[in-house]
Order: structure tokens, then sequence, then C-alpha cells
């Protein structure tokens, strides 16, 4: 069966969700620091796969920025805005009360947290970008999504493959085989 080219429905490949509603779980949450130098909390998120919604397993990243003028209650979180954060426990079903030493076990406890994030579409540089516009308490809070493993890449080198190859200007006694490293079994210890 064969087609033909109709480029009226090329997918520009951009990548982004259409704006909505997703029930996720929050897999990642660590400071980052961008090209400028700017220190951001980056949320990474997995679209859950036990609730009937698109893009099930596609990933959502969440960036929240130091304020430029912190309050103190905003430096007790590192410099973030206090309120952002407190909003983000709350949605994640955090005990309210409950003493953190400090931000990074604060966002220890929000890993495999489900919430409901709503996305919109902003502009950035021309092009549109997906963001979290809101997170609130998921309406599905028995989770039984199961994360999707990585298959590992054995196409990368195998142990009989050489590192380097020589050019057509060396002679081919100059060329010698990697060495064959021995299996974990074949290892005295």
């Amino acid at each position: 069966m064969g087609f033909s080219n109709d480029f009226s429905k090329a997918d520009s490949g951009n990548g982004i969700k259409p704006e909505g509603d997703y029930e996720v779980l929050i897999v990642k949450a660590e400071e980052k620091v961008n090209k400028n130098n700017k220190t951001y909390l980056n949320l990474s998120m997995v679209i859950r796969n036990d609730i009937e919604q698109k893009f099930k397993n596609g990933y959502v990243f969440h960036r929240l920025w130091k304020r430029k003028e912190p309050t103190a209650a905003d430096m007790q979180v590192n410099g973030y805005g206090f309120g952002q954060i407190m909003a983000l426990g709350k949605a994640a079903g955090l005990p309210d009360g409950k003493d953190y030493p400090d931000l990074a076990a604060f966002l220890a406890d929000l890993m495999k947290k489900p919430v409901l994030i709503h996305i919109k579409h902003e502009e950035y540089k021309g092009e549109p970008q997906e963001t979290v516009s809101s997170i609130s308490v998921t309406k599905h809070p028995d989770v039984r999504h199961v994360m999707k493993l990585k298959k590992p890449d054995m196409t990368r080198v195998s142990q009989t493959d050489s590192y380097a190859k020589p050019s057509d200007g060396y002679a081919a006694s100059a060329v010698q085989s990697a060495p064959t490293l021995p299996l974990d079994d074949d290892l005295p210890f």
C-alpha cells in the first residue's frame, strides 16, 4: 500500500501536550541552575497510566523560580515563594503542620505523590510552550500507576568492538583489537 506526501498534515515536532487537566505523579524534584546562573526548582511529573487520559507515561516539567526579593518566609524554602511551596505540599496531600529541617526533606516527601495539573500554552520567543498553570489535589488518590522501565542500550559497545577505528592512512599491522573483558561469572571475586 502506497501513500502520497501531504505536507499540510506535517507535525511541527514541538511535542507540546494540548491544554487541559492531567493526573500526574511527581517523580523528581530538584534544584537546578540554568545557563544564566539562575537557580530554580524543577519538578518532573509523569502522566499517570492508571487513569484513562491521553499522553500516558509522558513527562511534564514545572519550574519554580526564586523570588527576586524574598521574604523571611520565602527564605525558609531557599528563596522560593513560600505560598507556592505550601500550595504544592497541600495539593500533594502532605500533612499540615509537619516540620521539615530543610527544603530537600520537603521535596523528598513529594516523591510519587499524585496531583492534578492544568497545562496551558504560552508563547516564548515566538514558539508555543506548555506550562503548568495550576496544581491541585488529585481526583484519583488510589494510585496504580506502573512506571515504565528503560531498557538498556546494548547497541553501543560490545565486548569485541574496538573503541577507535584506524583511518585509511594507517598500516593494517598497526591495528590492534580491543581486549576481551571477562564476564562477571569469570571473575574470582
